[in-house]
Formats: C-alpha cells, structure tokens, sequence
C-alpha cells in the first residue's frame, strides 16, 4: 500500500513540550515533515483539536512554536510503550521558516539535533509549576506517578485522569 502522504517524512527524536487546553506536558517529535509531525505521548488528544509545539533545534537561536491540529491519534497500552510508541499526528496550521530550513538539512542529509541549550526536565523561566501524580487502577493493583505542567494541583489531577483514561484515580498529587 502507497503512502499518502503530502511531504516526505524524516525520523527524528527531538524533545518538544506540547501546550494543548491550558496544560502542557512535554513529549518527543517521532518523525517530521513539512506539513506536519508525529508526536509521541500518552495524553489523549481529539482528532481535530489545536495544540502548540515547542522544540528547540541546533542553529535555531529561538524555540521553534508551531501551531497544529490534531490530524489523528495512536493509542497503545501501557503495556506495550517500550515496544510501540504511541501519540499524535500533528498536521501544521503555521509553519516558520527555521522549521522548513531545519526539514532542509534533513533531506540533504546534513542531520539534525537538539539544541544544546536547556535540558528537556529543566524549568524554563516563567512555566507553569510541574506536579507528580500517583494514579492506581480502580479495580486493581497496578499503580503508577505521571509528570505534567499546570496551573494548580487540581488541574494536574485532572490531566493525569485524562492521560490514562477511564478505571484510574488519582491518589497523591505533589508540585516538584
């Protein structure tokens, strides 16, 4: 089967931060292209939602914001996240021109990289507070600790509760 695709895509691990609902929560870039981008994260998206993306590229003296719309969504169970990467296909609403000269150095195999600036966990000056929070199943044992940006503890709550979805609660939510 033929891909259908509008732009050649290009695999590459860039860390990014991705601001969707008021929240933030900070992923890696999959793969790329000048029309748009695989997000890996395990926050549930709709199809057809706006988010912002945020990466830092090497050469690019500003992050890179590139503004997009959920083209469509791949879960995959908790289970199996070391083997599949599960995430969001970005399609691009604004595309900056540091962004088409970085896809540029991609197809004419020069590479690409992460800035060597600021850590992906480091702070940036001026970010909502980053929060912890312990889930466990409903019905069951298992248990586990999600990292995110926002506003307060309730939201973070409720970011955590949305990221795995229906059968959890949220036991402890503590500010980093």
């Amino acid at each position: 089967m033929a891909e259908s695709r509008a732009a050649k895509r290009h695999r590459w691990r860039l860390p990014c931060e991705v601001f969707f609902d008021g929240a933030s929560v900070r992923a890696f870039v999959l793969d790329l292209s000048t029309t748009g981008l695989f997000v890996q994260t395990s926050v549930r998206l709709r199809p057809g939602s706006d988010v912002e993306v945020r990466l830092q590229i090497a050469n690019v003296p500003e992050p890179l914001q590139l503004r997009a719309r959920v083209a469509r969504t791949k879960q995959v169970p908790t289970q199996l996240t070391t083997i599949a990467h599960g995430g969001v296909g970005l399609r691009l609403r604004e595309v900056p021109k540091q962004y088409l000269d970085a896809i540029q150095l991609l197809e004419s195999g020069t590479g690409l990289r992460a800035s060597e600036g600021p850590k992906p966990d480091a702070p940036a000056v001026g970010e909502r507070p980053r929060f912890r929070v312990r889930v466990k199943q409903s019905d069951g044992p298992r248990s586990r600790s999600i990292e995110l940006c926002a506003s307060d503890a309730a939201q973070a709550r409720s970011l955590a509760l949305r990221e795995v979805g229906e059968g959890w609660e949220a036991v402890a939510v503590e500010q980093l």
